[in-house]
């Protein structure tokens, strides 16, 4: 009896069965604040990962509040800075936008 081709359907099937779990899936999602003044707010209104400061400054205005990073900078630890708005916070690494968050 030749078990070598059962072997290798078995491994196959491994193999697929874990190369599909491995499969990057991106999600969107929008923000619901709960509240008396309950709303959703959409990730499209806020700025975009990679938006430079000077664009962000052009769509959004001035910030109300800016906050910068201490400590010495390095390329292991970059300028860190965070611009916050009415209903979100934008925060920079260097002079681009890694994050935005929505608060209340």
């Amino acid at each position: 009896m030749n078990t070598k081709p059962q072997l290798l359907k078995l491994s196959l099937g491994v193999v697929l069965a874990l190369t599909t779990q491995m499969i990057p899936v991106t999600a969107q999602a929008d923000i619901l604040s709960i509240g008396s003044n309950a709303q959703v707010l959409k990730k499209a209104n806020l700025p975009k990962s990679g938006d430079s400061m000077s664009t962000v400054s052009r769509k959004y205005g001035a910030a109300q509040r800016v906050k910068k990073s201490k400590g010495k900078i390095t390329k292991r630890n970059p300028k860190i800075t965070r611009w916050d708005y009415a209903g979100f916070s934008v925060y920079f690494e260097n002079s681009h936008v890694i994050h935005s968050v929505a608060r209340r």
